[in-house]
């Protein structure tokens, strides 16, 4: 899996929703953004559902899809309430001939990993950097 971390205050970090499956599913307003900036950049991109650590999201890029997971973490500075990391997950869906084979595996390299990196970057997100 490919972690791509970041650092903002531009969505809700600290006000658990009345929908939350437990109090930490913060994410819904990052994976809209997300997946409208990625749509402008040619990623068919869509939002599936809440998780337990924060949102599902799947992204295609060409022949590649991926599922997009969004969780974030407040830094707890009560100046900066919802200020904190965020981690994008990439996990590439593999058909089980891939998996057997060891094939189509997803790494830092992909592309959609530098779309996504600039697309944080140009909106101003702070400490963005990939592990994986």
């Amino acid at each position: 899996m490919v972690h791509i971390h970041c650092h903002t205050a531009r969505f809700n970090l600290s006000r658990p929703g009345p929908d939350f499956i437990n109090p930490c599913c913060f994410g819904e307003d990052f994976s809209t953004w997300l997946v409208q900036a990625l749509g402008d950049r040619g990623v068919e991109a869509d939002v599936i559902c809440m998780e337990d650590f924060g949102w599902a999201n799947q992204a295609t890029l060409g022949d590649a899809t991926y599922l997009m997971c969004v969780g974030g973490n407040s830094a707890e500075d009560p100046a900066r309430p919802d200020y904190g990391e965020w981690q994008v997950m990439l996990e590439r869906h593999r058909t089980l001939w891939d998996r057997i084979r060891g094939r189509n595996k997803e790494a830092a390299t992909d592309p959609i990993v530098g779309i996504i990196v600039r697309v944080l970057e140009e909106a101003g997100f702070e400490q963005v950097w990939v592990e994986g």
